[in-house]
């Protein structure tokens, strides 16, 4: 039941063009494969999407997608996964079980969004960050709340940004690797809302490798905002899957939006 969908040609001239999927396709499970508890993660989204489909954007390597398959498979939930990475989207199809109800798309998330109805659309950690304008995630918003199913959802988790976030971030090791170890390096253009980090792999034979990102951030009022502009609200909010509460100290947010109701006079 896998297959990889290709919709027209990335225009970079209308949409950004982030290079995060290729340029850490090689390293992502091994860098980020503790990220969450996946069987909480996966219990949470399953419950959501209610027997339904679910579309997640910027899906990599399958990290969710996969494990949520697996597990849909047994409930009638079925995964269709986005990515601009093509090298992201081959270490997917390649892990992914014969037979698993998940389908690839290579693609913008927003541009190339398919049509759904969704019953559940996935904006995983950080995802929505690698849009890197505020148009772009606002529009993201837009196209996603045009595909839900009726009583559907999106799920939008990212980092909270810090009110007094530096300039410069100086090197530090951020985590290990199977190489050796991976430091951390940022600089901060608070009036852009910009992060261009930099990490570096320094490997146990004295190797090094550096590697590039960047995201456009914004705080929960803004990201609300958005929703709210989609015609979404916010129905719960958690600091983790395993639905622990959301508290001024949460350096993380899990967001389960729905379409607002009507107003009627």
């Amino acid at each position: 039941m896998r297959r990889l969908l290709e919709p027209a040609e990335i225009d970079d001239m209308i949409y950004s063009h982030n290079a995060y999927g290729d340029v850490f396709a090689d390293v992502y499970d091994d860098w980020y494969h503790d990220l969450d508890d996946i069987d909480a993660c996966v219990s949470a989204l399953i419950e959501l999407a209610e027997r339904g489909t679910v579309l997640e954007l910027g899906v990599g390597t399958g990290r969710i997608a996969i494990p949520l398959a697996i597990r849909g498979a047994d409930v009638g939930v079925d995964v269709v996964g986005i990515d601009s990475s093509p090298l992201m989207l081959e270490q997917l199809l390649a892990k992914a079980p014969s037979g698993a109800p998940i389908w690839a798309v290579l693609g913008h998330m927003v541009r190339d969004m398919p049509s759904g109805p969704f019953a559940m659309i996935l904006i995983a950690y950080n995802t929505l960050f690698n849009l890197l304008s505020a148009g772009e995630q606002r529009e993201c918003f837009g196209a996603a709340a045009m595909r839900l199913a009726p009583g559907g959802h999106i799920v939008v988790d990212c980092f909270v940004p810090n009110n007094e976030l530096p300039n410069f971030v100086e090197p530090f090791q951020q985590r290990t690797s199977r190489e050796g170890v991976v430091l951390s390096e940022a600089t901060i253009d608070i009036r852009q809302q910009r992060i261009d980090g930099l990490f570096t792999e320094v490997r146990s034979d004295g190797s090094k490798s550096t590697r590039n990102w960047q995201v456009r951030y914004a705080g929960i009022e803004e990201i609300d905002a958005m929703a709210a502009a989609a015609g979404l609200k916010c129905e719960q909010r958690w600091s983790d899957y395993e639905k622990q509460p959301f508290t001024e100290s949460s350096s993380r947010h899990i967001s389960v939006y729905g379409c607002a109701p009507l107003v009627t006079r």
